[in-house]
């Protein structure tokens, strides 16, 4: 069998997300099929936008029976366990070898580590569809609230947009005297990668901090695939959202809420 997906959104959001709520489906029937998925933001744009192999490979394939089936078409599992979620994707998949080791060097200095991450863009907008937008200062308020109940030694930072990375910088070494971790790496809005021809590159540097940050001890953030992913990863991550959630969706509904 072979499963095919050509996605337009987010590579967490989206395709991620799609494939993982597959793969019980999968898994009961002990199907290891041959994947063809793309997704037009995030892919190899030399070969078609495909993510597989290159940010993440199938562990196990059957031989093709020529069947072709869309993703999408496959019943859907709806997790509200990130352990569940963690077992099936680590059954099926791995990531890439280069994304791994980049996420290594990133994450080497952390020692009690404490994960910030602020989405911007849509995610700041008040007619956003997934969740209720936060301020910065109410978010610097919930960073500081967590810092009452939970002990860290040092801040990752992260943000898809510069001007946020740079305020998280600036208001974290003020109110704590920790080492401040974060990457030299673009901050682009994933949907403007799409007519890039660097986006798996970008691509690439994303999956890896979201690896990264999977190490921490702690991690705080506001409405995000992307950060969420990294509890399905490491579900020991204590990790808190800031904002509400419109939708009951896996993953952000089911993380606690400060």
């Amino acid at each position: 069998m072979k499963i095919t997906n050509y996605s337009k959104h987010g590579l967490f959001g989206s395709t991620m997300n799609w494939i993982n709520a597959r793969l019980p489906y999968l898994y009961k029937n002990q199907i290891y099929p041959e994947w063809d998925i793309k997704n037009v933001n995030h892919g190899n744009p030399l070969d078609q936008d495909r993510i597989i192999p290159y940010i993440i490979s199938p562990k196990k394939q059957n031989p093709s029976t020529g069947e072709t089936i869309e993703l999408t078409d496959i019943d859907r599992y709806t997790y509200t366990d990130f352990k569940e979620a963690s077992f099936y994707f680590n059954h099926y998949f791995e990531f890439s070898k280069e994304i791994i080791d980049l996420s290594n060097a990133i994450s080497k200095d952390f020692k009690n580590c404490l994960g910030v991450h602020l989405r911007g863009y849509d995610k700041l907008r008040v007619n956003d569809k997934e969740n209720i937008p936060i301020s910065n200062k109410e978010y610097i308020k919930k960073i500081l609230n967590l810092s009452k109940t939970k002990s860290f030694q040092s801040v990752f930072i992260l943000s898809d947009d510069a001007k946020l990375k740079s305020f998280l910088a600036r208001e974290i070494s003020i109110n704590f005297k920790a080492p401040i971790h974060q990457t030299p790496f673009k901050t682009i809005y994933h949907i403007d990668q799409k007519n890039r021809s660097d986006k798996l590159e970008l691509t690439k540097e994303s999956v890896a901090e979201m690896l990264a940050l999977s190490k921490c001890k702690f991690a705080i953030k506001n409405h995000s695939a992307f950060s969420s992913w990294a509890k399905i990863i490491n579900p020991s991550i204590d990790m808190y959202r800031v904002t509400q959630c419109k939708q009951q969706w896996f993953p952000d509904y089911y993380l606690p809420e400060l």
